[in-house]
């Protein structure tokens, strides 16, 4: 039970202490909320350390810790909450996860970070590692320089999220056989189960997705290429996968495609194969048999076409991604599958950036197919508008000159006295107007002249 009263430590303690602990570390330690040592901290001008500090500190990088400034300050009363606080063990569908601090009550100081009114709620703090991604736990599997490694495969995240995939991949387990199996797993089995009743390749031939090339469609994932024995086994490898991508923010399709960063990563697993002479079977006995008989016969007897070769599913697993063969997870003498699933979940993170990458440049190279369309739609468009506006002012221009024509002809009438019909005269002259676009006068009988068109389509008499 822990007693409800403050308790009195020098500044220079709370100080040591922060940056040996940290925060939260300090607030377990107290029995006190991250937020209330973070405010007091703040209060009496005790340097935090920063975000990422510790995650560079469990990976050997460089960190700098700045002194303790003078202050007029000698003493801090830290409060104890009323609330216990319990450490315990999650235990999800069968497998341990990174251990928490769980409130049994919401915290008392209002800086404490909590989802008030949500009842039981687990400490977030603004450091991955001080929320319980514990990354020392990488510096323990595995050597200095391999971690230097992993660290950098992944500089495409930010460094709260590769604290976090490093962390749950440091700790990926495999559910044990009696576990109740992933709901999108347990559905799946059936169409594995399925597929492979109806399979009717031979015992003794080679097993591959590949191989099946023939058939009306390609096997599903997993289907035709593991042995009975080995999929419970695969299935559990799947079920830790899934669980630790999902605690990652990412999914599972029904297909067991896995969706990470929203990029569609794929997994292909199959049983290895040794290749040994084959065996001939009575089948085949009977086959030979006949041949030599029907060959003292027959000219055209055929020789049996029998495969030189067994494949004989040998136990050992093999996991690519998105089918890199160039890069494999196998069974060896050194290490199971099972062995290499931090890095296989870490290359699967890698994969979801190529993934993304490589969508984007396609995504842009859509764009610039479409814009470039585009371009050329709307060049043609207004080809077409030119087009049609130079047409149109040929025509205006054609129908001006023909007026301009009919007045020089009436004026020479009558400057040469032969005008002397007034009536035709004014008769001419409107026809003159009727042609001139400028004026574009309406003739009784003719109409308005449509003059941007062509000759044949003004009027329904071709002859002007």
């Amino acid at each position: 039970m822990v007693e409800d009263q403050s308790q009195m430590l020098s500044r220079e303690q709370i100080y040591n202490e922060v940056w040996e602990l940290s925060l939260a570390g300090v607030a377990r330690k107290y029995g006190t909320s991250y937020g209330l040592i973070y405010k007091l901290c703040k209060e009496v001008n005790v340097p935090i350390p920063p975000s990422g500090y510790w995650t560079k500190l469990n990976f050997g990088k460089s960190v700098s810790k700045p002194p303790l400034p003078n202050s007029t300050i000698n003493e801090v009363a830290i409060p104890r909450s009323k609330t216990p606080r319990i450490r315990v063990q999650i235990i999800d569908n069968g497998m341990a996860t990174i251990s928490k601090v769980k409130l049994e009550d919401a915290q008392q100081d209002g800086n404490a970070v909590s989802n008030a009114g949500a009842g039981p709620e687990y400490v977030k703090d603004d450091d991955s590692l001080e929320a319980g991604w514990d990354t020392g736990a990488f510096s323990r599997l595995y050597s200095e320089s391999a971690c230097n490694s992993l660290i950098d495969r992944l500089t495409f995240l930010n460094e709260v999220e590769r604290s976090k995939v490093l962390s749950i991949a440091s700790r990926i387990q495999i559910p044990h056989e009696r576990v109740k199996a992933h709901p999108t797993v347990a559905a799946y089995k059936n169409v594995v189960s399925d597929w492979n009743k109806n399979d009717k390749k031979e015992i003794g031939a080679q097993r591959s997705r590949q191989n099946y090339s023939s058939y009306r469609s390609s096997p599903p994932f997993l289907a035709g290429v593991i042995s009975k024995e080995a999929l419970p086994r695969v299935y559990r490898i799947l079920g830790a996968l899934i669980h630790a991508i999902e605690r990652l923010g990412g999914s599972v399709t029904d297909s067991l495609t896995f969706i990470v960063r929203n990029e569609s990563v794929s997994l292909e697993i199959y049983e290895m194969q040794d290749k040994i002479d084959h065996v001939i079977t009575k089948s085949e006995e009977n086959q030979l048999r006949k041949y030599e008989e029907d060959k003292k016969r027959y000219s055209w007897a055929s020789k049996p076409n029998l495969r030189k070769y067994d494949y004989v599913i040998n136990g050992q697993l093999c996991i690519t991604i998105n089918q890199n063969q160039s890069k494999r997870f196998r069974d060896n003498k050194s290490s199971i599958v099972e062995d290499q699933l931090v890095i296989l979940l870490i290359e699967m993170y890698e994969a979801s950036e190529i993934i993304r990458k490589d969508r984007e440049v396609r995504e842009e190279e859509h764009r610039k197919r479409e814009e470039a369309e585009r371009l050329r739609e709307e060049r043609r468009k207004r080809y077409i508008i030119e087009v049609e506006r130079t047409a149109a002012l040929t025509n205006l221009a054609q129908d001006y000159a023909m007026a301009c024509k009919i007045r020089a002809y009436v004026s020479a009438l009558e400057s040469s006295h032969k005008g002397d019909d007034l009536e035709w005269i004014d008769w001419a002259k409107k026809k003159a107007d009727w042609y001139d676009p400028t004026i574009a006068r309406e003739d009784e009988f003719l109409g308005k002249r449509e003059h941007e068109k062509g000759k044949s389509l003004k009027s329904d008499h071709a002859w002007w």
